[in-house]
C-alpha cells in the first residue's frame, strides 16, 4: 500500500482540529508534506491548498448550514487579500526549500506563541455579525498575513481569530464560522494561482488526503460544542511548538 494512504487519517484529523479552532491547516499540512513525504516546496503549497479547499469547502457547508458565518465580513476579507495571495505564490517560485522550511517553522513558533498569548473565550458573547466599517482598520494588515497565504498556503485564521473576536466583537462561533469560509475562498484562488503559474500538486497525496479532510471537515463542526476546547487548544500549541522547532532545526 502507498505511503501516501497516511494522508487519509490525518486528513481527518487536521480537518477535525481545523474546523474547530478556525485554522486552515496549511501550518499542519506543509511540515506533512515536506518532511514525511518529501515534497518538493512548489508541489506541497500547492498540494496544501487544495487539500485545504476541500476541508475547508466541507467545513464552510456545515457551517453555512448552520447560518453561522458572516459574510459580508468574509467576502471583504476575501476581497483584500486577494493582491497578497498573487504576491505570495509568485515569492514561492523563487525561494529554496531551506528557506521555506525555516520561515514555515519560525511561523509555526509565532503561531503557537498567539496561541498562548491570546486567551480564547468560547463563552459565544458578542454580535452574530460586524459593521463594515469596523473591518476597514485592519484591512492593510489582512493583506500583508495573505502573502503568507500564497507563498506557504499557510492561512490567516490563526491571526483573524482573535481580531474578530476581542477586536471587532464577533462571538466566538461567528469568528470561526467566517474564518473557515474565508480561508476556503482563500485556499481556491491560491490554488488557480499556483496552476496558472505552472505549478503541479501531488495528486497522489491529494487523493488520500482529500476524502479525509471532507470527513473531518463535518465531524468538527458537529462537535465543536461537546469538546473541552481549552485540551485541543493545548495540544495544538504543543504540536505547532514541536514542528516549529524540528522545521527551524532541519534548516540549519
Amino acid at each position: 500500500m502507498s505511503s501516501f494512504c497516511l494522508a487519509f487519517p490525518m486528513g481527518i484529523l487536521i480537518a477535525m482540529v481545523s474546523s474547530i479552532v478556525g485554522i486552515g491547516g496549511g501550518i499542519l499540512w506543509m511540515p506533512l508534506l515536506l518532511l514525511i513525504f518529501k515534497l518538493k516546496p512548489e508541489a506541497a503549497v500547492l498540494t496544501s491548498l487544495m487539500i485545504q479547499s476541500v476541508g475547508m469547502g466541507s467545513g464552510s457547508f456545515a457551517y453555512f448550514r448552520s447560518r453561522q458565518v458572516d459574510f459580508k465580513l468574509a467576502l471583504l476579507m476575501l476581497a483584500v487579500t486577494l493582491p497578497g495571495i498573487l504576491v505570495g505564490s509568485c515569492i514561492t517560485q523563487k525561494i529554496s526549500t531551506a528557506n521555506i522550511e525555516l520561515i514555515l517553522g519560525l511561523l509555526a513558533m509565532t503561531t503557537a506563541f498567539l496561541f498562548v498569548s491570546f486567551n480564547h473565550k468560547y463563552d459565544n458573547i458578542g454580535l452574530r455579525r460586524v459593521e463594515i466599517a469596523r473591518v476597514k482598520p485592519y484591512m492593510p494588515l489582512l493583506s500583508l498575513m495573505s502573502v503568507v497565504s500564497g507563498m506557504l498556503s499557510v492561512s490567516i485564521g490563526e491571526w483573524v481569530i482573535p481580531l474578530m473576536h476581542s477586536k471587532m466583537n464577533l462571538r466566538m462561533s461567528t469568528a470561526i464560522a467566517t474564518s473557515i469560509t474565508t480561508i476556503f475562498g482563500i485556499c481556491l484562488i491560491g490554488s488557480l494561482i499556483h496552476f496558472t503559474l505552472g505549478g503541479g500538486p501531488h495528486w497522489q497525496a491529494l487523493a488520500w488526503a482529500a476524502p479525509g479532510v471532507l470527513v473531518g471537515g463535518q465531524i468538527g463542526p458537529r462537535i465543536s460544542g461537546r469538546i473541552n476546547e481549552r485540551v485541543l487548544k493545548e495540544l495544538f500549541i504543543f504540536i505547532l511548538t514541536l514542528v516549529g522547532i524540528h522545521l527551524i532545526y532541519n534548516a540549519l
